[in-house]
């Protein structure tokens, strides 16, 4: 409980099996669920977690039976439209798995061997096209290049474009993250890589964002418009589902707060003081998925949480 600072529930969530590497919580904002994938591509999905009475194990399985390649991390990610839980372990490949009839269903084939870094989904049903639905993966590689799935084509068909061979010709870099927000209307991507630059793209490759107070203009989508937000040690990167802002943390023990138009809102720095509380350098960042607060996990043991400020602010700037 962060209210109070206190441990609420400890339990072993890989039931002695392997080494924690990925957790996610699935419907977050109905009864939540949490999904915890181990260095063994196992998978354990907790009802209840929070509670130490009533804690229970729903359902466990091994993503694949294949040897897990080493160099690659383990990733989890869902689709709560579709009860989908994807799973990353193997090379040319994402594994999976439909959790309400517990199949596997045909891997996503990424065409390259290089390690996968993020990936989210983007999956919903839209009643004013009559119904039809929205089924999108996103992955991003450690090599810079980013590609969407549409995994409502056939197996063999599913890549449907490439993001990021600009930013690669211009320098080495590795994707940190990548997001589409769940009510994507205007269809813009969120690219992010190690060398602290963020890249806006548009699926429908007329426009791209602009970095500003004006939010659109006409950009050929091989070129995105970038950002540099932490110069070249970005280490973690968090988007919001709903505001429209990012958290951006790095080694230099200091996390940014930007708009997503590229407006800085906050800086949350590194400083001293006797008996005073420091900020370690960032290894992960993460919004609560409705409210405005960010939690940062540091190489000092400490995880802060941060709220919004008492006084009024517009987060559109």
């Amino acid at each position: 409980d962060y209210g109070c600072s206190q441990v609420v529930h400890k339990f072993e969530c890989c039931a002695r099996r392997g080494t924690a590497r990925d957790a996610m919580l699935l419907n977050p904002h109905k009864k939540p669920f949490l999904c915890v994938v181990n260095n063994e591509a196992e998978v354990f999905i907790w009802r209840a977690f929070e509670d130490p009475q009533t804690y229970s194990l729903a359902t466990a399985f091994k993503a694949f039976a294949e040897p897990v390649v080493r160099k690659i991390p383990m990733i989890i990610n869902y689709g709560e439209f579709t009860s989908n839980l994807f799973v990353t372990g193997q090379l040319k490949r994402i594994v999976s798995w439909n959790l309400i009839k517990e199949t596997r269903y045909p891997d996503i084939q990424t065409y390259t061997e290089v390690p996968l870094t993020s990936m989210t989904v983007f999956d919903r049903s839209t009643p004013e096209n009559s119904g039809q639905q929205e089924n999108l993966l996103l992955a991003g590689f450690y090599d810079g290049v980013c590609k969407l799935f549409d995994l409502r084509n056939p197996t063999h068909n599913q890549m449907v474009q490439k993001f990021g061979e600009t930013v690669v010709r211009n320098k080495s870099t590795a994707v940190v993250n990548v997001h589409i927000k769940p009510n994507n209307d205007n269809k813009i991507i969120y690219t992010s890589h190690n060398s602290g630059d963020m890249c806006f793209w548009d699926l429908r490759k007329t426009k791209c964002p602009v970095v500003g107070k004006d939010r659109y203009q006409p950009l050929a989508h091989e070129a995105p418009k970038t950002l540099n937000v932490v110069g070249n040690n970005l280490k973690t990167v968090a988007f919001h589902n709903y505001a429209p802002v990012m958290a951006c943390g790095s080694h230099d023990q200091g996390i940014k707060i930007w708009n997503i138009w590229g407006d800085k809102l906050n800086d949350i720095k590194f400083h001293e003081g006797f008996m005073g509380q420091k900020v370690g350098p960032s290894i992960s960042v993460a919004f609560h998925p409705f409210d405005y607060k960010l939690v940062s996990a540091g190489l000092d043991n400490f995880v802060t949480v941060y709220g919004k400020s008492t006084q009024p602010q517009s987060l559109w700037a």
